[in-house]
């Protein structure tokens, strides 16, 4: 692709308006100029085969408006011409009150001008559009709001639609088969017609509530086929203020539903939009397969940014990101599709001329029309008497949106069912978020692809569904292959296979990777105060992304109930979340790029690239944990500046395929905390109630609180401790007379009491789950049930002891000293009561190091006395003393053994 930027000396006048029409390029200033272009020499001076010093237009037609004629009258001011329309022997140029047609414009000697067609103020036309098949003009009006159809040959008004009062038309969209048109109004309602050169015209839809459009004059057009409708800023909200805008493609085939979203980076609403007049065809020479697609150009209101759709994937061919300083006013493609031009209201015209390996195969124009035949048939016009009528309005209480079942009822409307109901003063749009859950659901204004959430709650984005386009599908079933009728169970969600077609902007490495994580939607503003000190609190303002209106980012000292502004800084990005250390803040973008400062704001680090959207972004003490939305976990010493351990991934501890085998992608157990310790090691739980812990050293995942163990042990979290140990303390078995021991039962009282615990905290959350599943419940009678078969009598002693050894062994990967001492003497009387000698004598063994006593490599605690606390603990219980005898005389505590 290349790009000619050619500036136009134009003295107190703007371009408006490009046409293209048999090979030449027309330009419309606003002062009534036509400038006329070889689209060949502007091309091939775009790919050097031209000197841009021989570059020159081919001609210059000029015409003049008033309020009164086209030749204006003395004092009056002359309008602007905004219309620019024309076919081979016929030229349309319209300003807001007059309609110009100029036949021979080709030729310089032989043109005539006259008018087609005239308001006088407060009257305004605000769109023209002309059917070249039928030679049909479509003249929009405001004040009053009609549709004026005009043959153009003949200089005939042949019908005039009138709408009511609200529905002011802003512009209008023509059907490339010459049987639809649609017209978009400023009451946010979309009117399609259906039309023929007669005159005959029937109101097929009305979809109202559904399009923001503003008193400015927009271009768009429908792809070759006919068979998407194109509606810039979608609505999906209750007021102009709070609405979600986007722009999105209406299926005519499948009434009007939406069949896909564009959703733009750029910063403010589309004002353009053009389909190319050609389909593309790419084959794969492997595989033999080939697919169609169209290209579309976008464009703003506000700014210069230039997008390329491939409709396929609707991913951005390219980005022209702010190639003008000022808004670009048209665009157009020429007939064969290869080159796109374009005008900005500071005169320049861009020449964007493509190579055919570009874009791909031109579809012949034969096979165009073929695919036009197969779209829906319409119903045949009945011939009208008159040609001027009223249109009728056609009721449709419910629209359905991609992506939200949304239920719009408006004021005044009826909605009929057996008997007609009138609800009045009532507008309203849901999104479904769970059986009996609604929740408003609002976008960024500015920035249509984005979708914000206000107050300080975080929602996340459902992860993507995509792969890899040749990634071989589950085998079929035989049952299905041999036509057997369908189930009822619910079918999984389809996959959405991609492929690379000339863009930087897919992210391969999510499409390719074996875990998808949500990642936070944007907040429009959110604040977030350091745990460690309540009075500091970082302010977020996300702007529109880009350069025009960075995000804000800010932290303020709140100091006898005044903010103190220590620090701010501007951000071209979208920023989603942030985070506090003992020295520094931290936050990220939606795309992955993380910034660290330090209280007063100095750069503590460059901004860190992880090339995908961050889904867990925590920070304590010196360190800060970061979760990538594909698995990738980094935990960096901020104060070192260094990776405390190798990078890793959380795929481990979700592992999918212990739930489904036979599929490509499938669900695993939803992440629902992910932290990071003050000595830097990873935390994690799930929604099935398990805990982890990341090993550093041993570069693993470990295992902390399992919910098989709030089944069976007794020394759970106070929270669910005593389900088991009820159901069997009538029993009076060997075990029963610990819990009367005092001194040992203090102990398990001050471990579960400590707030500060991380495995009580961890087990504290597996308890959450376990009540949000209802499994609690359960447990009472699992315990009665399982207690009671052959070979489960000692289940519960077996579980109690696995699951001490492993917050033991918990506490000493974490360095909780003072927990982990405790926990060994609980540990140890009750492998003593239970008559566990041999287990015994290997714990005693392991604190003894063959005396080695002195070895301090269980946290910060001395092996000796531990090694005396446990044999003081067990000395009265007589089947084991010969054991704990023998290393009380070898450290001295006693003088010789029995």
């Amino acid at each position: 692709m290349r790009l000619l930027k050619y500036p136009l000396e134009l003295r107190d006048e703007r371009l408006n308006a490009l046409a293209s029409v048999d090979g030449r390029l027309l330009l419309l200033s606003s002062g009534g100029h036509v400038i006329v272009w070889s689209q060949k020499e502007l091309v091939d001076t775009a790919f050097d085969r031209l000197s841009i010093d021989k570059l020159a237009r081919k001609q210059m037609i000029s015409v003049a408006f008033s309020a009164s004629g086209p030749k204006g009258t003395a004092g009056s001011a002359p309008d602007e011409a905004y219309f620019l329309a024309g076919a081979a022997e016929t030229l349309l140029i319209g300003s807001e009150h007059e309609l110009l047609r100029m036949q021979q414009w080709e030729n310089e000697g032989a043109r005539a001008t006259d008018t087609l067609f005239k308001c006088t103020a407060p009257r305004a036309i605000t769109d023209v559009k002309l059917d070249t098949a039928s030679m049909t003009a479509f003249v929009l009006c405001s004040s009053p709001n009609t549709i004026s159809l005009i043959n153009v040959k003949a200089n005939k008004l042949i019908a005039t639609i009138s709408l009511t009062k609200p529905a002011k038309p802003s512009t209008i969209v023509l059907d490339p088969s010459g049987e639809t048109f649609s017209v978009l109004c400023a009451d946010r309602s979309i009117h399609v017609y259906q039309y023929n050169q007669k005159g005959d015209y029937k109101l097929l839809r009305e979809m109202p509530r559904y399009v923001h459009v503003e008193p400015l004059h927009y271009k768009i057009t429908m792809p070759p086929q006919a068979n998407y409708l194109p509606v810039i800023n979608s609505v999906k909200g209750t007021s102009f203020a709070t609405s979600t805008s986007a722009t999105v493609l209406l299926d005519r085939n499948k009434d009007y539903n939406v069949a896909s979203t564009v959703v733009s980076p750029a910063s403010n609403a589309c004002k353009v939009l053009v389909f190319s007049p050609t389909v593309y065809e790419k084959t794969n020479t492997k595989k033999g397969t080939s697919v169609r697609y169209n290209l579309l150009a976008t464009s703003g209101a506000k700014d210069g940014t230039i997008l390329v759709w491939n409709t396929r994937r609707m991913k951005p061919l390219f980005n022209a990101l702010q190639i003008s300083e000022t808004p670009i006013n048209d665009m157009t493609w020429t007939d064969d599709g290869l080159t796109l031009y374009a005008v900005s209201n500071d005169n320049v015209l861009y020449t964007f001329a493509f190579l055919p390996v570009d874009l791909g195969t031109i579809v012949p124009e034969s096979e165009v029309v073929a695919m036009r035949q197969k779209n829906k048939p319409l119903p045949p016009l009945v011939s009208k008497e008159t040609t001027t009528t009223t249109a009728t309005k056609e009721k449709t209480p419910t629209v359905k949106t991609e992506g939200a079942e949304s239920t719009v009822i408006n004021k005044g409307d009826t909605v009929s069912d057996g008997k007609s109901t009138t609800i009045n003063n009532v507008t309203s749009l849901v999104k479904k978020v769970g059986k009996n859950k609604t929740q408003i659901v609002k976008t960024l204004a500015s920035n249509p692809s984005v979708k914000v959430t206000e107050g300080t709650g975080m929602e996340f984005s459902a992860p993507s569904y995509n792969v890899p386009k040749d990634l071989k599908r589950r085998v079929q079933d035989e049952s299905t292959k041999a036509g057997t009728p369908p189930t009822s169970k619910k079918s999984k969600r389809d996959l959405e296979p991609m492929d690379f077609l000339e863009t930087g902007l897919l992210i391969p490495n999510a499409s390719f990777s074996r875990i998808r994580l949500a990642s936070p939607k944007i907040r429009l503003s959110f604040k977030y105060s350091s745990p460690l000190n309540k009075t500091l609190t970082m302010t977020v303002k996300n702007g529109s992304g880009n350069e025009q209106k960075p995000t804000v980012v800010s932290l303020q000292l709140k100091n006898n109930e005044q903010d103190e502004q220590l620090f701010q800084d501007f951000i071209p990005k979208f920023i989603t979340m942030c985070t506090a250390g003992k020295f520094f803040w931290a936050c990220c973008s939606d795309d992955g790029v993380l910034y660290v400062y330090s209280d007063s704001g100095k750069k503590l680090l460059p901004p860190m690239i992880m090339g995908t959207p961050i889904s867990f972004l925590e920070a304590n003490g010196n360190f800060l944990l970061c979760v990538t939305s594909i698995g990738e976990l980094y935990c960096w010493d901020i104060e070192k500046q260094k990776l405390e351990f190798p990078s890793n991934s959380v795929y481990p501890v979700l592992n999918p395929s212990l739930r489904y085998s036979d599929d490509i992608l499938t669900r695993a157990e939803n992440i629902t905390m992910c932290t990071v310790t003050a000595k830097g090691v990873p935390l994690l739980t799930l929604s099935n109630g398990d805990g982890y812990m990341f090993d550093k050293l041993m570069e693993t995942w470990l295992l902390i609180t399992d919910s098989w163990w709030a089944y069976g042990s007794q020394y759970w979290d106070s929270t669910n401790s005593s389900i088991l140990n009820n159901t069997s303390a009538d029993n009076n078995d060997k075990g029963n007379d610990f819990w009367n021991s005092s001194d040992v039962q203090d102990i398990v009282t001050d471990v579960k009491g400590n707030s500060n615990s991380i495995v009580n905290y961890m087990e504290r959350k597996t308890n959450e789950e376990l009540n949000r599943k209802g499994r609690i419940k359960n447990l009472q009678r699992f315990a009665r049930a399982i207690l009671m078969k052959e070979g489960y009598e000692s289940m519960e002693e077996i579980v109690t002891l696995a699951h001490l050894e492993n917050r033991l062994l918990v506490c000493l990967k974490l360095e909780e000293s003072e927990e982990f001492s405790k926990l060994l003497i609980v540990y140890c009387v009750r492998l003593s009561k239970l008559g566990y000698g041999d287990r015994l004598d290997d714990v005693l063994q392991w604190l003894y190091n063959e005396g080695d006593l002195d070895n301090k490599d269980l946290g910060s605690k001395d092996r000796k006395d531990l090694l005396k606390s446990v044999l003081l603990a067990c000395a009265n219980i007589r089947h084991v003393q010969r054991i704990t005898n023998s290393y009380a005389t070898a450290i001295g505590l006693v003088n010789d053994s029995i």
